[in-house]
């Protein structure tokens, strides 16, 4: 493969993991509160009583200046104190499915975020366009982290049903 290839094939798949932060950045700010059960309907090992919020804001999330280790989490939907805040790790690829490893970098990012900006109740979300590797669900649950590889979470036309 040439090295032009290769560096078109990154910007390619940097835009497709934009689109996908963006489109359910979208669905969490405007669409999953008001169609609970369907988007609930998308992702597995929910906790029982949870209920997607009308969150405070839902953006990229960065470590400060020079903090150690350095993170960047998909996407922080902030909740207020009595709903769920959720904590998404993005993956939008053809083939390479999610695995354990990549589970547990998230899981450490995502700890050291909860503890910084003292976030008390959350739920952690892994979408994986290609899916998942064989153990991975296991571990996942585990964890208590849910996920999903529903592909109606990058559906623009349930954008314009809200």
């Amino acid at each position: 493969m040439g090295e032009n290839h290769r560096s078109l094939s990154g910007e390619h798949n940097r835009y497709k993991g934009a689109f996908a932060e963006f489109v359910i950045s979208h669905h969490l700010t405007y669409s999953a509160h008001r169609e609970n059960d369907l988007f609930r309907g998308m992702i597995r090992n929910l906790p029982d009583d949870f209920r997607f919020a009308d969150y405070e804001s839902v953006r990229p999330c960065h470590s400060p200046p020079l903090h150690k280790p350095e993170f960047q989490l998909d996407i922080l939907a902030e909740a207020a104190d009595t709903d769920y805040s959720l904590i998404w790790e993005v993956k939008h690829r053809e083939t390479r499915k999610f695995s354990v490893s990549e589970a547990e970098d998230f899981l450490e990012k995502a700890e050291e975020l909860i503890r910084l900006e003292g976030i008390r109740k959350y739920v952690l979300t892994v979408f994986s366009s290609a899916g998942f590797t064989r153990e991975t669900p296991d571990w996942l649950r585990a964890h208590g982290i849910a996920w999903t590889e529903d592909a109606r979470w990058l559906d623009t036309h349930l954008l314009e049903k809200v």
